[in-house]
């Protein structure tokens, strides 16, 4: 049973949402495409794993997709989380490139890739410490936790995987996508005794859900360059920027097409990009609005929450507000 799905990613929108806002020609387009290829890419390979997980029984399992829970002043993220009576099975996904050289002695793996070198931390070691994390968190909760056993999922099908120690752990822990099953099983059959109910697995799984905090980047940290981003309503039909609104219509002026809710989209790359509060003013700013009634109608009329009165009031993104759809 899937008791998580697996959602885009909201670093994506957010990225997403810059890009569109920086000019073609801005010093920084590049650098946030690029982080935006990454994580696409990354997102790719998890969804191509899922495929694999699809096609196995899940009447064993209890499978979590992308957690990240708090603990001990700090956050710990499992990309894939399998749970039965008798084990924990945490994957890591990896959507490396290249060939990958695995060095677990020395907690290292280097890959090789358009003649150049570049190191990396254990893959191993670093799933380790998630399930040595999950393990503690589960233990502060009064949970006691079956065997875990971490693997690393290479999701990049045109990657090659080598172990040039021929270290055990690598050949058993480390697995490319299609492969999952035939990993998974040998675990299966070595832990056969029940360790906890169905019940406790059911309560793990509630408390896992409640605690889950997906990361969001903090905008500070990606010092974004505020002045330089373009303001405007984006065209659905050609992606320019600038409609202008006609009595109930957006019109754009480059190829005529017209929209009745445009605004909904750029006011969620306001909401992304800026944080998740906009005034009347900032809404007519940034859209482009010059009538205060105008806008007061329009925000009114759309899923937010209103706090404050009068030229203090501030509208925030209600339940049914589309921000990461």
């Amino acid at each position: 049973m899937i008791a998580k799905d697996r959602s885009i990613p909201k670093e994506i929108k957010i990225y997403e949402a810059i890009v569109r806002r920086l000019s073609v020609n801005h010093p920084r387009k590049v650098e946030f495409e690029n982080k935006l290829f990454r994580k696409r890419a990354g997102y790719k390979g998890e969804k191509e794993l899922d495929y694999h997980i699809t096609q196995i029984n899940h009447s064993k399992f209890t499978i979590l997709h992308d957690i990240r829970i708090p603990h001990n002043d700090t956050h710990f993220q499992i990309d894939t989380l399998f749970i039965s009576n008798s084990l924990m099975i945490p994957i890591d996904s990896k959507y490396y490139a290249g060939t990958l050289e695995f060095h677990p002695e020395f907690n290292q793996m280097i890959q090789y890739l358009n003649g150049s070198e570049k190191v990396y931390p254990d893959p191993i070691l670093q799933t380790k410490i998630q399930a040595r994390q999950l393990k503690a968190f589960l233990k502060s909760h009064q949970f006691f936790s079956p065997p875990l056993e971490p693997l690393v999922a290479i999701t990049n099908s045109q990657a090659l995987i080598k172990n040039p120690t021929q270290n055990k752990e690598v050949s058993q822990r480390v697995f490319k996508s299609p492969g999952i099953f035939y990993k998974i099983n040998p675990y299966l059959e070595k832990y056969q005794k029940e360790i906890i109910s169905d019940q406790e697995i059911k309560k793990v799984v509630k408390l896992l859900l409640k605690k889950n905090n997906p990361y969001i980047p903090d905008l500070k940290i990606l010092n974004l360059p505020y002045g330089e981003l373009q303001k405007g309503v984006e065209c659905p039909a050609c992606n320019t920027i600038g409609m202008e609104k006609f009595h109930s219509l957006w019109g754009c002026k480059k190829c005529g097409h017209t929209s009745k809710d445009a605004h909904v989209a750029a006011l969620k790359d306001y909401f992304l990009i800026n944080g998740q509060s906009i005034t009347n003013g900032q809404f007519r700013d940034f859209l482009g609005i010059s009538s205060v009634h105008q806008a007061r109608r329009m925000l009114s009329q759309l899923d937010l929450n209103i706090s404050g009165e009068k030229k203090g009031r501030v509208y925030t993104p209600g339940k049914r507000f589309p921000l990461w759809d």
